[in-house]
């Protein structure tokens, strides 16, 4: 049975310049690698930022239970220019891996593939091992829901899902994730009556109506947070009066916001809640709205239960760090698994999206040997 080495696949898949959704063949590439160790492979298609669609991989090895599964993408952001060395050369230097997506997450990608290489090589194991590589988690977001509808219409069901994002902060293994707060966007529009400044009455002012909605929404708590998530928040991010002239008062005015929300909350029952704040407001100061609403993910948590813990004790044996379960972060595709538990675990996240991104080959090695033990463990 062939084994991957973590340091040699990186390379491999740093290589190829998947900027956004492009492919350049590296899902062939995991294709021919993960089929060549008893996978069999579906590419499973999705809209992709250009006029290609993006090539999402799902890969399983085994039909039983139980059913662990791996989570990654292969697409990388871009800020290419001014780099000490090419973003897609992967060299190693000085004990460091360098390339764009050596930390976000190529380089996690490679250590679970080796890791399981490995592990199917040793053992001889009962139960399921399933892979998800997504194309566009930097971008559109829809590899991972596409091929989790896939698995619904085929009734495959996961027990248990790891994450390689980079969520470790100062060493390897010093933080897990076990949920993720949800992203929502929001545009208010408000609309009142133009007239000449110097008219006192004869005009509605979209601009203090508002003026005064941001206060009341930027005064209004939306919870006190929990054990793992802090409080939801929500922050202005843009506002715009299309409005040339000083002494005019405007037809309307509008604000971009976003709210990161708790697991104490669904983007259903928070819009209900700032739409009554917002209308309450207009309503007052006889003005009209319209609100548009975005949401980039739910909030989700998974409770700390044994897997979390055996993952928990199998970094401090291996990396003697007591690992730091949280929810910190931006979203990523975790949030896309429904009710699947799982956690993220992956590299350093200190370089990622910059210049000059590069991972330690130690942390690589330490990440493949914590995922090979969990295998072990998960399989006993």
């Amino acid at each position: 049975m062939k084994t991957y080495n973590d340091i040699k696949l990186a390379q491999e898949l740093i290589r190829f310049p998947t900027v956004k959704t492009e492919d350049k063949g590296i899902m062939k590439f995991l294709s021919k690698k993960l089929t060549a160790i008893g996978f069999k492979c579906s590419i499973i298609k999705s809209k992709g930022t250009g006029p290609k669609p993006a090539l999402n991989l799902y890969a399983r090895s085994g039909k039983s239970k139980p059913h662990i599964n791996f989570l990654g993408h292969t697409d990388t952001v871009a800020n290419l220019n001014n780099w000490k060395i090419s973003p897609f050369k992967a060299v190693v230097k000085n004990g460091y891996l360098n390339g764009r997506g050596s930390q976000d997450m190529k380089g996690g990608i490679a250590c679970f593939i080796s890791a399981i290489s490995n592990f199917i090589k040793d053992k001889n194991f009962k139960g399921s091992i399933s892979i998800i590589i997504a194309a566009d988690e930097e971008t559109t977001g829809l590899g991972t829901p596409a091929i989790i509808k896939y698995l619904k219409r085929k009734g495959e069901k996961i027990d248990f899902s790891i994450v390689a994002e980079p969520s470790s902060n100062k060493s390897v293994g010093d933080e897990i994730r076990i949920g993720r707060r949800g992203s929502m966007n929001g545009i208010i529009n408000v609309y009142g009556k133009s007239g000449h400044s110097a008219f006192y009455g004869s005009y509605i002012n979209p601009c203090t109506t508002l003026a005064k909605i941001i206060s009341k929404l930027k005064n209004t708590s939306l919870d006190n947070g929990t054990t793992f998530m802090p409080p939801s928040n929500l922050e202005f991010t843009k506002m715009n009066v299309d409005n040339f002239s000083e002494n005019v008062v405007p037809q309307s005015a509008s604000a971009k916001f976003n709210v990161r929300f708790n697991s104490k909350h669904k983007s259903s029952t928070l819009k209900k809640k700032i739409n009554k704040i917002i209308n309450t407001v207009a309503k007052k100061e006889k003005c009209k709205t319209k609100i548009e609403y975005k949401v980039s993910g739910e909030a989700f948590y998974t409770k700390p239960n044994k897997e979390i813990y055996m993952v928990k004790n199998i970094v401090k044996k291996i990396t003697g760090n007591s690992a730091k379960l949280n929810c910190r972060g931006g979203t990523s595709d975790s949030r896309f698994l429904g009710t699947i538990p799982r956690l993220e675990l992956g590299l350093r996240n200190n370089t990622i999206h910059m210049v000059d991104e590069r991972t330690s080959v130690s942390d690589l090695k330490k990440l493949s040997k914590i995922y090979y033990n969990i295998l072990d463990n998960y399989f006993e």
